[in-house]
């Protein structure tokens, strides 16, 4: 079980060889939070599994990394709780589990299924493997999110990302809103392209407000920061990119305009923000640096933990649907009718998806807002 000659490993096996003998239908190996991880089960011990009389299951706090398919034994298991742990993945075989009515997974790492998934409890994990069952695809898709006071740089980044011979102009207009580019690279493992939906915010204090409604996770930030005016509060943007995202990785690009340089205390920053992952200097008058920059970005987008997920086909055709669509926007009823047309059948799925695609920047549908017309429109157009 545990790597420990401590008295939790003695815990640990007395209250499994108690529930073996009493065939008792409860078990608790949760651990205290904060007790130490060498004090911790690091797997699911194969003992709990001949228990196939438990109906609940304990089992939170610890460091167990992984479900084994042999959970298909404890047929009677109508309550899993694995808060806490570091598992990763959820595997099909939980499905086995028709008793199963709730499963607690707060504070782990899934990547698989989507979060969107699993944070609306067992039935929509069921649905999601079912849905699988029709056929798979897999997303190489994200959202670059490119934030900064106004003047920074931001659409000059945004553009020079797609083409580094794009030319600055002298007079260019400042972004009012937002302004979305698509930018596509190669996989070469993969034989097929990157999407990437890159997000271009007018930096005016008028439009930080709005932040709330598009800073999503499934993301990666950039934070341009104008060198010569030396206004980037960092601490600022930091924070809102945090407390809205979700932790997603943020990149400082320091725009060195006319060479000037500015040092920046990253390691204080760094001891805050534990999601800002680097700092890149560049010049984008000139290009310098331009380069590193691009693969810094097609590097740690290409690592999110959403990327070569496995998705129902069903997923990918809505997408496809919703991108080719030329109207601004439509009726959730409208939204969920295209699901339908697609394969859809349950409302808790086509949910789950708007949420999903909400989130890579394709449209957007805000569930979790009090405000009724949010909720009852899909945007496909958002600019």
């Amino acid at each position: 079980m545990v790597d420990s000659g401590s008295e939790i490993l003695g815990y640990f096996t007395n209250r499994i060889q108690a529930a073996k003998e009493q065939q008792l239908t409860e078990l608790d190996l949760s651990v205290s939070y904060g007790t130490h991880s060498n004090d911790k089960l690091d797997h699911i011990p194969d003992e709990v599994l001949e228990l196939t009389q438990l109906e609940k299951l304990y089992l939170s706090y610890n460091k167990i990394k992984e479900i084994p398919e042999s959970i298909t034994k404890l047929t009677n298991l109508t309550q899993l709780y694995l808060r806490n742990n570091e598992i990763k993945e959820i595997p099909e075989s939980i499905t086995k589990l028709t008793n199963l009515t709730y499963f607690e997974l707060n504070s782990n790492q899934i990547e698989k299924p989507p979060l969107e998934v699993v944070d609306r409890g067992i039935k929509s994990i069921y649905n999601y493997f079912r849905q699988l069952e029709a056929g798979k695809d897999y997303i190489y898709e994200a959202k670059l999110i490119i934030v900064g006071e106004g003047g920074a740089g931001k659409t000059t980044l945004a553009n020079k990302i797609q083409n580094p011979d794009y030319k600055l102009q002298e007079d260019e207009t400042t972004t009012e809103g937002i302004d979305i580019i698509t930018w596509k690279f190669p996989l070469a493992d993969k034989n097929r392209e990157f999407q990437v939906n890159i997000w271009d915010f007018g930096g005016q204090e008028i439009y930080h407000t709005t932040h709330q409604f598009f800073l999503t996770k499934r993301s990666l930030y950039a934070l341009v920061a104008d060198t010569r005016k030396e206004d980037t509060d960092f601490y600022y943007w930091l924070n809102v990119v945090e407390l809205l995202s979700d932790n997603s990785p943020l990149l400082i690009i320091k725009n060195e305009k006319q060479e000037r340089k500015r040092e920046i205390n990253i390691r204080a920053l760094r001891g805050q923000f534990t999601n800002l992952e680097k700092t890149l200097a560049t010049n984008l008058q000139t290009n310098r640096g331009l380069p590193e920059i691009v693969t810094h970005i097609q590097d740690y987008i290409k690592t999110l933990p959403h990327i070569g997920q496995t998705l129902p086909k069903t997923w990918i055709k809505v997408r496809e649907a919703l991108e080719n669509d030329p109207r601004n926007y439509i009726s959730l009823q409208e939204y969920l009718d295209i699901c339908e047309v697609h394969g859809f059948t349950n409302r808790a799925d086509k949910l789950q998806l708007s949420q999903y695609l909400h989130d890579l920047g394709v449209c957007l549908h805000f569930q979790d807002k009090e405000d009724a017309a949010l909720y009852k429109t899909v945007i496909l157009k958002p600019t």
